[in-house]
């Protein structure tokens, strides 16, 4: 009898906590991570071009950001513009995903039983809050060695 009783408390609790929780935006989150990354990427890679460019030889030598990618057009291709992608995209879309996630699971959470809107330090805080929760999940649970666990 008492099994039963604290497992219809464990559930209850359970589905409190996720009540608030929205499919859609750990989905739109990853989405615009992804997206993002793909648009942008070629400007990361001729960024991180001439980081790397410190003057030697064997390097190609870049006159401005069109002849860069110009450059690694010219050689290489879209698959070029486009070295090095995976891990950006696989970063992107799952910090984006998750922040997306929490940041609506936690409005939802504050706006629950309330007629008016969040004020502005509310959002700002959800905000944050969402940001710490999504780095604490890709950098200490994917990463656990960085911090020694």
């Amino acid at each position: 009898m008492t099994g039963q009783g604290q497992s219809a408390s464990g559930s209850s609790a359970w589905s409190t906590v996720f009540r608030h929780v929205r499919y859609e935006n750990l989905i739109a989150g990853v989405s615009g991570g992804v997206l993002s990354n793909l648009a942008l990427h070629p400007l990361d890679l001729v960024k991180i071009r001439f980081a790397v460019s410190d003057g030697l030889e064997l390097r190609p030598k870049y006159n401005g950001i069109l002849h860069c990618l110009t450059t690694i057009w010219k050689l290489d291709g879209l698959r070029g513009l486009y070295q090095g992608v995976t891990p950006n995209i696989w970063g992107a879309g799952l910090s984006w995903g998750l922040y997306f996630f929490f940041y609506n699971a936690i409005k939802s959470y504050k706006t629950e039983g309330r007629a008016e809107r969040l004020e502005a330090t509310e959002y700002l805080v959800s905000a944050a809050e969402a940001g710490i929760c999504s780095w604490a999940v890709w950098n200490i649970a994917w990463c656990p060695s960085v911090y020694g666990i």
